[in-house]
């Protein structure tokens, strides 16, 4: 069976604003839920509904993720994953902001080796949201700089890359959990995982 890479997106492919991330949730007691389920989704992709969908597309989602850059290896390791495996993009960014989100991995050469984007158009919370997702989908691993979904994601039995940063640091994380100082540290940790098979 193919491997199955799936990549968190903001603070792990991209920079966050100022190089500073704040958003990292720490609560690492989240216990799987397999009653969560993905609600079925009646906005095909990239078709958004309002005035104010439109207006959040052409705004805020614009300027919040244009002038992110790629963080140092990003490109690098997704090139590597993508020869050894599928690879998809999963982030709790919303679905509105899907062109944008396209554009930025077009403009930064990532397109050609992500096999999907997966964008949460649901109102779950991010960690929830993953955890969803991935369930019954037999990830090798998944790569995220958030607390909660790293610790939760591993609880539910997938491995865990996390990427660090101070506001990850200092907690305790259950089994499954790897914690990477760079990209190249997740490039080695897939390199590894791909040829133990």
């Amino acid at each position: 069976m193919p491997h199955l890479w799936s990549f968190d997106l903001d603070g792990v492919l991209a920079e966050p604003p100022f190089g500073w991330n704040p958003a990292i949730n720490r609560d690492v007691s989240l216990a799987p839920d397999p009653s969560t389920q993905l609600p079925i989704s009646t906005t095909p992709s990239g078709m958004l509904g309002g005035i104010m969908d439109r207006l959040l597309e052409s705004t805020w989602y614009r300027v919040r993720y244009v002038l992110r850059p790629p963080r140092p290896g990003a490109l690098e390791v997704v090139r590597a994953a993508s020869r050894t495996g599928r690879v998809i993009v999963l982030t709790g960014r919303h679905e509105h902001g899907r062109t944008q989100t396209n554009a930025w991995l077009e403009r930064h050469g990532f397109a050609d080796s992500i096999d999907e984007l997966v964008m949460n158009a649901s109102p779950l919370s991010s960690p929830r949201y993953k955890e969803a997702y991935l369930r019954g989908r037999d990830a090798s691993l998944h790569i995220d700089d958030d607390a909660a979904t790293c610790a939760l994601l591993a609880r539910a039995g997938i491995d865990v890359a996390l990427m660090t940063w101070p506001r990850n640091m200092g907690l305790s994380y259950p089994e499954h959990v790897t914690r990477c100082a760079d990209l190249q540290e997740v490039g080695a940790l897939i390199e590894r995982l791909a040829w133990d098979d």
